[in-house]
């Protein structure tokens, strides 16, 4: 099941729902013409605070319109092109996990090449490089494996199809496309999957090892979510998902969810003991190793449209704004196509 919140030109707020022959249907439709009414689908809060029944009963009602589909009217049911697809759940916390060690290689190597003669930020990396690549110690007797990870801007989440704002700060934006889960409740803490796009400007990202990502990480729209929440029974093996980015139709990289290191079980055992995690907390496992410009030193021009695909999670499409204005002084040397805008 691929659950979704989005906006009609008519509709006034969110709304949730679920794909049906791949047409977007709300819930609100569904109970309707089904004669079936469940608070708990009345927004995704509800939803997955009341799972697994609302689970259970969210797939008893996409069943039922998948074999009534002809009697809906069309403003029952709308083509994808046609709506607004937000982040498919409100989300209550964005938490960010490093949980893909040649991610982390191969950015720090690009990232070092270009800060090695900085007195300021090289002795960081280097730091950072043997953190990452050293055996780590057991964790005390009762407690979870620690794992890094960072928290998210609330403000920047949005959903599919977004224009992202070019920062006047950086030359060098990137995607990072990773895995995320969503948390449900004690019950079933396992909700669903969707894509995580975590944006980044990484000609400054080695300015903020200390201190945190913030114009790294937290940009305008610098957290993408979607395009649908999709639950276990259609993801399969989340963690053997075939990933491709294309940028204006073509391929421009390519990987595989089979190079994170942990699962979910062991994200939720870290966070839940230092707290209790909410039903709506998110969280990326880590960013796919060969999927970004940092991974490779090729990075994605402005004004190009992109497209990040997930094995059975869907495609999430955005695109990187041309510059407002003139671009301020790089760290790194100026690419070639965006010495115009500087």
């Amino acid at each position: 099941m691929k659950l979704i919140r989005f906006l009609t030109v008519d509709s006034p707020s969110p709304e949730l729902g679920v794909i049906v022959r791949d047409q977007a249907v709300s819930f609100a439709a569904l109970q309707s013409r089904a004669g079936k009414v469940s608070p708990h689908l009345d927004n995704s809060r509800s939803y997955l605070s009341n799972l697994p029944g609302s689970e259970q009963v969210a797939k008893e009602l996409l069943a039922w319109g998948e074999q009534h589909f002809d009697e809906f009217k069309p403003r029952e049911r709308f083509p994808l092109e046609a709506v607004r697809l937000l982040e498919p759940i409100e989300v209550v916390a964005l938490f960010d996990f490093g949980l893909t060690p040649r991610h982390l290689k191969n950015s720090g190597e690009t990232i070092g090449k270009y800060e090695k003669d900085n007195p300021q930020t090289a002795p960081l990396l280097q730091a950072f490089a043997k953190a990452v690549m050293a055996p780590k110690a057991k964790p005390p007797a009762g407690q979870p494996e620690p794992l890094s990870y960072y928290k998210s801007n609330m403000n920047t989440i949005v959903g599919d199809d977004e224009t992202i704002p070019w920062p006047a700060y950086t030359s060098r934006l990137d995607v990072e496309p990773e895995l995320a889960v969503v948390y449900g409740n004690e019950r079933q803490p396992v909700a669903g999957f969707c894509i995580f796009n975590d944006i980044s400007a990484r000609d400054i990202q080695a300015t903020e090892f200390v201190g945190g990502f913030c114009l790294t990480k937290d940009m305008a729209k610098g957290n993408q979510l979607g395009p649908y929440l999709v639950t276990l029974d259609e993801v399969g093996d989340p963690y053997n998902l075939k990933v491709t980015v294309l940028v204006n139709g073509q391929v421009k990289y390519q990987g595989s969810t089979s190079e994170i290191s942990h699962k979910a079980e062991d994200v939720f055992a870290w966070l839940g003991f230092i707290a209790p995690l909410k039903p709506g907390s998110v969280m990326g496992f880590g960013t796919i190793p060969d999927c970004t410009g940092c991974d490779h030193d090729d990075f994605i021009d402005p004004g190009v449209e992109i497209q990040i695909t997930f094995e059975r999670l869907g495609t999430l499409h955005c695109r990187f704004a041309e510059p407002q204005g003139k671009l301020l002084p790089s760290r790194w040397p100026i690419r070639e196509t965006l010495k115009k805008y500087h």
